[in-house]
């Protein structure tokens, strides 16, 4: 996927019950991880972006957090595991 947009990226963890860091996802686009979810909702789709600390999203109360968010172990950390992500899930 040739530069992705954040809605593109957002869309592929959902689908794909994939956390990422919000290191790996603002490499990725060229951003700040800080700045990167400002102006967003904080909703089930963009909580799949996490922290690498914690693993979960930063600030989000439990309904706003997905109910399979934990459903798998492993969280993308880097913007190349997040770009081998990506390039997976295009048909």
């Amino acid at each position: 996927m040739p530069d992705p947009t954040m809605d593109e990226i957002l869309d592929a963890l959902d689908h794909g019950r994939q956390r990422a860091t919000y290191g790996a996802v603002a490499a990725l686009l060229g951003t700040a991880p800080r700045t990167l979810m400002q102006g967003r909702q904080r909703d089930q789709r963009h909580s799949w972006v996490v922290s690498r600390k914690s693993g979960a999203p930063t600030g989000y109360s439990a309904d706003q957090i997905h109910p399979s968010l934990h459903e798998r172990p492993d969280i993308v950390q880097t913007k190349e595991e997040l770009s081998q992500f990506l390039a997976a899930r295009v048909d």
